[in-house]
């Protein structure tokens, strides 16, 4: 390896073998080394892989410029500890990007900065095995710094977590992807004055399906496949008031974010709905009687 930039004195820029550049991290690598200077490869503790165009990014070098080592190497440990715990290949950027968002949360928080996260529950809800990740992570930020930060922090770092599981995402996007998320259920909810069964497996489901499903919406990417229009119709004839659920969710898409759901779409949500309100109707039903239900599974 060869030293190309020097960040500090525990961060330098390398050309590889195959001229690509890198960021390497280890205590005192960078001390009393110059440019051009070639680097004992066993100093090395943490090697960080740019972009797909082999370029390190400006602003990455210029946050592990700034950012005390302690806090690289605790966001190390975080995404070491979330791709066993959740078995996902985390992107090595999140180590960078978690290390910025803890030094200045910390520093905020140590000031006196109150932390307010508004989706906080909706992220519990629907990101539950990142939320508990994000927890271990705040047991770990604990263990360091001696501060224990509430559960609208857990929540962002839950955030981060999921947005590191897409490649082309933006913590943004996993924002507004959230917010849609929580306006379908309270559509469907108030179509049908219900509670939802958390614990349920269509529920869980409809979650994923939203998923997607917002995301193709913020980005305006319609889904669409070769299926039969007359299986749509037979759909919307036979679940009728969750297809006008589904046409209420449509119009408020089409309102809030110019976008209209194709017929295939229409139909997808239309038996998601169908399903979960379903499940949630059987679970009440349960509370008051010990009948038990065989599940609908026609579709």
């Amino acid at each position: 390896m060869r030293i190309e930039r020097i960040l500090t004195n525990n961060a330098l820029v390398v050309l590889d073998e195959k001229k690509r550049e890198k960021i390497v991290c280890g205590k005192g690598i960078g001390f009393k080394k110059r440019v051009g200077d070639d680097l004992d490869p066993t100093l090395v503790e943490k090697t960080y892989t740019p972009a797909a165009d082999g370029k390190v990014s400006a602003q990455l070098e210029k946050l592990l410029a700034e950012l005390p080592m302690e806090y690289v190497e605790l966001s190390d440990r975080i995404v070491h500890m979330a791709r066993i715990t959740l078995n996902q290949k985390l992107g090595d950027s999140l180590v960078i990007s978690l290390a910025d968002h803890l030094y200045y949360t910390l520093q905020r928080f140590q000031e006196g900065t109150p932390i307010v996260n508004g989706l906080t529950w909706e992220i519990k809800q629907f990101y539950e095995k990142e939320f508990e990740a994000a927890l271990l992570a705040m047991d770990m930020v604990e263990e360091t710094f001696g501060v224990r930060l509430p559960e609208a922090e857990t929540a962002f770092l839950a955030m981060h977590i999921v947005n590191s599981e897409a490649e082309d995402s933006t913590i943004d996007e996993t924002f507004r992807i959230t917010r849609i998320i929580q306006d379908v259920l309270n559509i469907v909810g108030r179509s049908f004055a219900m509670e939802f069964d958390t614990s349920s497996s269509y529920y869980y489901r409809f979650i994923t399906h939203l998923k997607f499903f917002a995301r193709r919406v913020l980005r305006g990417e319609q889904y669409v496949e070769a299926s039969s229009e007359d299986l749509a119709d037979i759909v919307f004839a036979k679940y009728k008031e969750p297809f006008r659920c589904a046409q209420k969710v449509g119009e408020f898409l089409k309102k809030q974010y110019l976008y209209e759901l194709t017929v295939e779409e229409l139909m997808y949500l239309t038996i998601h709905i169908r399903l979960v309100v379903s499940k949630a109707n059987r679970a009440a039903d349960s509370s008051v009687t010990s009948l038990s239900v065989e599940e609908d599974d026609d579709i």
